[in-house]
């Protein structure tokens, strides 16, 4: 199975960089090993984990990683759709319990929220709709007038850190990344970044 069914969620899309995979293809050639191999088959040996051993184990493994990219490409697009945002999407989306419950079918190498973003980028590309969006600062550049637009260094790792105590590492994160971006050689920020 090489690496098309693990014992893992897999990359849609990889973070090192890479191109896109075709989810729905990938359900599309699951399918086809379990026509071709599902009843004679023994063992099925992957990348990542152990092999998986009986032939009624195995077609269950390969129909959940079938079911998994097929979903995940179908209710992107779906909600790609109705208007949504690769971001937006990222977040609302959830698997039904059939797909959730399956232990080989969880985030642990890939993750939900990454490879709809992926999908989404195969169909859409990088551009979000939003006008706003379409020449941006670099990231140093941004970094410098947020912080100034924030009142300073000081003022912005203090309002990072009013949304570290809110529960917010998200939004705490982001905040930081910029003032590190704005001022790398300050270590506070970078500290706080790398602890949030």
């Amino acid at each position: 199975m090489a690496e098309n069914a693990t014992h893992t969620m897999h990359n849609i899309i990889t973070l090192r960089g890479a191109q896109v995979r075709d989810a729905k293809e990938w359900a599309a050639y699951l399918t086809e090993s379990i026509g071709l191999y599902g009843g004679r088959v023994d063992v099925a040996f992957a990348s990542h984990h152990w092999p998986t051993w009986g032939n009624d184990e195995i077609v269950a493994l390969l129909e959940a990683q079938r079911d998994l990219y097929a979903y995940m490409h179908d209710q992107t697009l779906r909600m790609l759709n109705s208007g949504l945002t690769a971001r937006e999407i990222a977040e609302e989306f959830q698997l039904p319990p059939a797909l959730a419950e399956v232990w080989a079918n969880r985030g642990y190498y890939g993750s939900i929220s990454h490879n709809v973003k992926g999908i989404y980028q195969r169909y859409m590309g990088w551009f979000d709709a939003n006008p706003a969006h379409l020449w941006e600062h670099p990231p140093v550049a941004e970094a410098k007038r947020y912080v100034k637009a924030l009142g300073g260094i000081t003022l912005a790792v203090s309002k990072a850190r009013e949304f570290v105590r809110a529960g917010d590492l998200r939004f705490a994160a982001t905040l930081l990344n910029h003032c590190v971006f704005a001022e790398p050689d300050r270590k506070k920020p970078r500290q706080l970044l790398a602890q949030v």
